[in-house]
């Protein structure tokens, strides 16, 4: 089985992620992918909304989708959370006898090097990467794949600032994650 894992801050998850998501299943022709809100973070401070609530409109965003699944592994686990650390927990839930895909974008690829024991997740995985504007990685390794996905000009950051000046965001979110953070005044 091929196995994607997509973990991310999700803070709040929009149609990017989920564009992302469902390109790289068509063109990896994964089996299943994982998504996977960061717990407590080891490369930012810790401004986001709780787990459960970031974890919450991920499953929104992907209800329907059989081949995804969201999983709450690291908001579960109070230390702070490492690529490198979840990839073997996924890989002894799973079995070694999977083919395993870490999904990050070109802005996090940048800093692959500097990750947690980053040689040792390109020896259990494959580092799938996806554009982002404004960066270009330049690492190379035969378990490495770039992908030419499409430039999405969407981001999280650019989302809470847009409902902190009470502005529209419906079209940058799935619809049923709009209306949950409308229903319970998120980000204000």
């Amino acid at each position: 089985m091929k196995i994607g894992i997509y973990g991310g801050s999700f803070n709040p998850i929009h149609k990017a992620h989920v564009e992302i998501v469902n390109y790289i299943t068509r063109e990896l022709n994964l089996d299943k992918v994982i998504i996977i809100p960061v717990g407590k973070p080891s490369h930012r401070n810790d401004n986001m909304l709780s787990g459960e609530l970031r974890k919450k409109m991920c499953e929104l965003a992907f209800e329907g989708k059989e081949k995804v699944i969201v999983s709450d592994i690291e908001i579960k686990n109070k230390k702070t959370s490492y690529t490198i650390d979840t990839l073997k927990k996924i890989i002894s839930f799973y079995g070694g006898h999977h083919e395993f895909y870490e999904i990050v974008g070109e802005d996090s690829a940048y800093t692959f090097p500097k990750w947690k024991d980053y040689k040792q997740i390109l020896t259990l995985s494959k580092l799938v990467i996806f554009r982002r504007k404004g960066y270009e990685s330049e690492i190379k390794n035969k378990n490495i794949i770039y992908l030419n996905t499409p430039y999405y000009d969407i981001s999280s950051t650019l989302i809470r600032k847009k409902l902190s000046n009470k502005e529209n965001i419906d079209d940058l979110l799935p619809k049923k994650v709009a209306e949950f953070i409308k229903y319970n005044n998120l980000y204000q």
